[in-house]
């Protein structure tokens, strides 16, 4: 293993998209610094195990997320039907599942918080094991990649420009990690906040 790639930062990235996907965790933590990291680190070092790193964290929290569901129903349908928002990704979701199954696990990556629901709603609704672990790869792999790419190329592009990508990420790669997740945590309630203060008075008085 390069020395620009130690077990800690590979262990970082693998919980990192391991959280980012599973369901209790999910929205604390964004993968999206982590994968960019893990893209412009897989250039730098010329390996490829920052990338095997973010795959495998990413997929084994479907893989999670799909046995909280099918083992522990009750407990997962209490936190999903908590909410009406909840309640409302659940059906959008179930609804696509039973029409698209292996299609709707792999396209759930590109959908936004109705990602994080499906695998455990996929468990919940017994759906094969085979069917879901085929569409978690295919979502992973395509929604997991498009991001890697982007920091590969931006890695590679930073050194085209004449900029040394190696040495800044080797240097400043936690505060790059915990810099992102801080930036995209209040960028998320920000957003949240926004959106709370658009809806609508349920009495009228607003």
């Amino acid at each position: 293993m390069e020395d620009t790639i130690t077990i800690a930062i590979l262990a970082t990235i693998f919980l990192g998209a391991f959280f980012d996907a599973w369901l209790v965790t999910c929205l604390f933590v964004f993968g999206e610094a982590v994968f960019l990291l893990a893209g412009g680190l897989a250039y730098t070092s010329g390996s490829f195990l920052p990338i095997l790193a973010a795959y495998g964290g990413a997929y084994a929290a479907d893989q999670c997320s799909y046995g909280m569901g099918r083992f522990s129903r009750r407990s997962f349908r209490r936190f999903a039907l908590k909410t009406a928002r909840r309640r409302r990704i659940v059906r959008q979701a179930g609804a696509l599942l039973e029409k698209r199954g292996i299609v709707m696990i792999a396209a759930s990556r590109f959908m936004g918080p109705i990602a994080w629901i499906t695998p455990p709603l996929a468990g919940n609704l017994s759906m094969p094991y085979s069917r879901f672990s085929l569409g978690s790869l295919i979502g992973v792999v395509l929604g997991v990649g498009q991001i890697l790419v982007l920091g590969w190329v931006g890695a590679y592009s930073a050194e085209r420009g004449g900029f040394d990508p190696k040495t800044f990420l080797e240097t400043h790669f936690w505060t790059l990690f915990i810099g992102g997740q801080c930036l995209l945590l209040s960028l998320a309630l920000l957003w949240r906040l926004i959106t709370s203060l658009r809806r609508p008075d349920p009495a009228g008085t607003g």
